[in-house]
Formats: structure tokens, sequence, C-alpha cells
């Protein structure tokens, strides 16, 4: 799988540049999350992370748009992968960790939805981890089934649409079965499509704990994995670029070569595509995205 990661791009303005993206040789792209989000803000990038609700529909475009784009990426057999936030919500402006008022009432008002606010402090900690929230952003508690439901709807819905994939936004704090939590297990076996695209973000992480999510998911990770079939590879994601702007002092030619070397190693790779910038219509890229075996996809 070769994704083209178009963050904070319109449904609409995708759909024009369809023929030169399959012309790069992607097969499939990354939207922007598409859930509600408590502000409309092009400018703030980390907006999109954080979501009011499991619905379709924002200022990147509403759930007819989203159909028409994937009707016309179908046209040149290009996947659309949904970015979805699961684990958490909107938090509110006052530095409390709760929901926003935008959130949806179905959520905001079940107290058996939320994880306790506590932030996480230790990273090692997997406690931590998997029972507190995330820079004040209210956690979500994924073992419940009522909340599974919602989610599995949210994603129907979206296969619905034509999505035919989906990555997990912040995975890694979304407990494994052998944690007392089946969202992984459960949420799977209920979606309506098999050959379904499933991967997930599991930064900073041993080979135990990316073993023990890749036997669910294909896996994001800026760590090393043993089994490079199952890896989303990548040289730079928005993460990098925008939050920990370790990438930023790369050029636009370096980024292009170091990607090329990736797709000599691995099946699935991710190419951010910067802000303003063109540089994923290189022709390094194009021919780094030619056709190498089979791609395993991990349902």
């Amino acid at each position: 799988m070769r994704i083209l990661h178009l963050l904070n791009w319109k449904l609409n303005d995708i759909i024009n540049e369809l023929e030169q993206i399959n012309n790069q040789g992607f097969n499939a792209v990354q939207i922007n999350p598409i859930q509600p989000l408590k502000e409309d803000n092009y400018s703030n990038w980390w907006l999109s992370y954080q979501p009011c609700g499991f619905r379709i529909g924002n200022q990147y475009g509403s759930k007819e748009d989203l159909i028409r784009l994937c009707e016309c990426a179908n046209n040149y057999n290009i996947r659309i992968i949904a970015d979805v936030i699961c684990n958490h919500m909107a938090g509110s402006n006052d530095n409390q960790i709760k929901p926003h008022d935008q959130v949806d009432e179905i959520l905001k008002n079940n107290p058996q939805f939320w994880k306790e606010p506590k932030n996480i402090d230790d990273w090692d900690n997997r406690y931590q981890v998997i029972n507190y929230c995330i820079g004040n952003l209210p956690g979500l508690q994924l073992q419940n089934h009522d909340l599974q439901n919602i989610i599995i709807n949210f994603l129907n819905e979206l296969i619905d649409c034509g999505v035919s994939g989906f990555r997990f936004d912040a995975a890694k704090s979304i407990a494994l079965p052998q944690e007392n939590c089946d969202f992984w297990t459960r949420v799977i076996y209920h979606l309506k499509k098999y050959d379904i695209f499933l991967y997930g973000e599991v930064i900073f992480a041993d080979q135990e704990l990316l073993y023990n999510y890749s036997r669910y998911i294909n896996i994001t990770t800026n760590s090393d994995y043993n089994d490079k079939s199952l890896k989303v590879a990548y040289i730079e994601n928005h993460d990098s670029y925008f939050e920990f702007k370790y990438t930023m002092h790369k050029s636009p030619d370096d980024i292009n070569n170091e990607y090329r070397y990736l797709t000599e190693e691995y099946v699935h790779t991710l190419y951010y595509a910067r802000p303003y910038s063109d540089a994923w219509k290189n022709d390094i890229v194009k021919k780094a995205n030619q056709p190498r075996g089979k791609v395993l996809i991990k349902h």
C-alpha cells in the first residue's frame, strides 16, 4: 500500500488531484479526520484531532462530499483511508479534563464512557497509557460495549460511503484484549467489509507491544519492527513535522530520496504531503511507488 497523507485538505480538492495521485503511483489516500470539530480553524491542524462525536462532516467536507470522493477514487483504484479518533474527544478550554460543550450529548452525558480525568505523565507506565488521558483531552472507556456500538456504527457508515481503510489515531492508548478490553476484536469483527485496510499509531513502543498490536491491525510507528510486512513505514508524518518538528529541517529532496529507500524495504508506506508543497509530485516518488510484490491486508 502506497499511501499519500493529505492532512488539512478539503475532500473536493482531493478529487481534483486524483489523476495526478494515481500517476504518482499512490494507491491510497489518507484523508483528514472527518468527525465534527469543536472549532472551525484551518490554521490549527491539531483541532482535527479533537473531535466532538462519531458523525461524518466538518469544515473539510460533508458526507455527500465523502461519497463523491470515494466514487471518483474508485475509478483510479485508489483506496480512501479515514483517519479516525476513537481514543478521546475534544476537551474544554479551561484546562480541565472534561468534554467540550460541543461534544455530542449521547457521549457527554454518560459517565460510563469516560476515563479517569488524569493526564499520563509516564509513557512507560502501561496502566497510565491505557487508563489516563492525553494532554487534557478526555479519554474514552473503549471497553464499554455501548460506546463500541456507537463507534462500530460510525465506521460502518464510513464504509457505506466508500471508505476502504482506517487509521486509528493514538492506538497505543486503546487497550488490548489481554488488558481486559475487547475493542480491537469486537469492533473489527463487526465491520461490514472484510478487506478493509486497518492500521494504528503505536509510537515509542518496544517489540513486544508492537507485536501485540500487529495481531489485530497493521502498525505505524517510529520504532523498528521485526515484521516489515505489517508496518506502515514513513520518513515523515504530520506529528514529526508539526508536533515533534524533527523532520522540518529536511529538504523536500531529502524526504523524497529517503522515501525511495523506504519503499525498497516496506510493502506499506506513507508519504506526508507538506502544506503548500508539491514535492510528492516528484519523479523520484513516482519511481519509488512502482509495485513490488504482494500487499498484505490486515483485518
